[in-house]
C-alpha cells in the first residue's frame, strides 16, 4: 500500500504549480498508458524522465505515489475547473454544455491520465483509492445534478437521471479510445455534438423500445 502521507504531500505540491513535479505527472502518465500499469516500472518512468530512480524518489515515494498522484490532480483538477465555470450560472442547459466542454477540454490534453483514470480505476487501495473515489464521486454527483435540473423541465422526459448521467460519463471518457486531432473536429465543435445528442434525447417525448423477436 503506498505511503498516504508522501501522497498528499506530492498531491499538494503538484495541486500548487510545482513545474517539475507537472513535467514527472505527464511523462509517468505517458509510460503507464502505453505500457499499462503493472508492466510501467519505476526504471521505465526514471528513464523516460532522463532521471535517476533516486532522483525520481526524491519527488515520489513509489509506482503507487505516482499513480494516486496521476489520478488524484486529474480529478480534482477537472472538478475545480468545472465549479470555476459553474459559478454563478444558472441555466441547467448552458451547465450541462459548460460540463461537456469542460471535460473535454481538460482530458483532450490529457488523453494518457484519462487512459489511466478509465483503466486503473480499481488499481488503487485503501485510503489511496478512497480519496480519489471521493473525488469521483463529487464529480458525478455535479453531472447527477445539472441532469436532474433538466429533466425537471421536460416533464414527458422518461429516462432515469441516474442511467443518463452515467451514460454522458461513458461518452465523455471514451474519447481516448478514438480521438485524433489531426482527423476529428475541434473541441468546441465536439462538445456541441455530444451536447446536442445528450440534451434531445433527454427532451425525448416518446421512447421506442426494441421489438421482441
Amino acid at each position: 500500500m503506498p505511503d498516504m502521507s508522501n501522497q498528499r504531500n506530492a498531491a499538494g505540491r503538484a495541486g500548487r504549480g510545482s513545474a517539475r513535479q507537472a513535467e514527472i505527472l505527464a511523462r509517468s502518465a505517458r509510460v503507464i498508458a502505453e505500457e499499462g500499469y503493472e508492466k510501467a516500472s519505476i526504471r521505465k518512468i526514471a528513464s523516460a524522465m532522463g532521471m535517476s530512480i533516486s532522483a525520481l524518489y526524491y519527488y515520489f515515494s513509489s509506482k503507487e505515489d505516482l499513480l494516486f498522484s496521476i489520478q488524484y490532480n486529474s480529478f480534482d483538477g477537472l472538478v475545480r475547473r468545472l465549479e470555476d465555470r459553474l459559478d454563478g450560472e444558472s441555466d441547467p442547459e448552458r451547465k450541462l454544455y459548460l460540463l461537456i466542454e469542460n471535460h473535454l477540454e481538460f482530458f483532450l490534453e490529457r488523453l494518457n491520465e484519462l487512459t489511466i483514470c478509465s483503466h486503473e480505476i480499481n488499481t488503487l487501495k485503501g485510503e489511496a483509492y478512497d480519496k480519489v473515489l471521493e473525488r469521483r464521486r463529487h464529480y458525478y454527483h455535479i453531472a447527477l445534478g445539472i441532469v436532474k435540473e433538466i429533466k425537471a423541465t421536460n416533464k414527458d422526459a422518461a429516462l432515469q437521471a441516474r442511467l443518463a448521467t452515467l451514460n454522458l460519463m461513458g461518452m465523455l471518457n471514451w474519447v481516448y479510445m478514438w480521438y485524433d486531432e489531426d482527423k476529428n473536429r475541434s473541441c468546441r465543435a465536439l462538445a456541441t455534438e455530444i451536447y446536442n445528442l445528450f440534451l434531445n434525447g433527454i427532451r425525448s417525448e416518446s421512447r421506442s423500445r426494441p421489438q421482441p423477436q
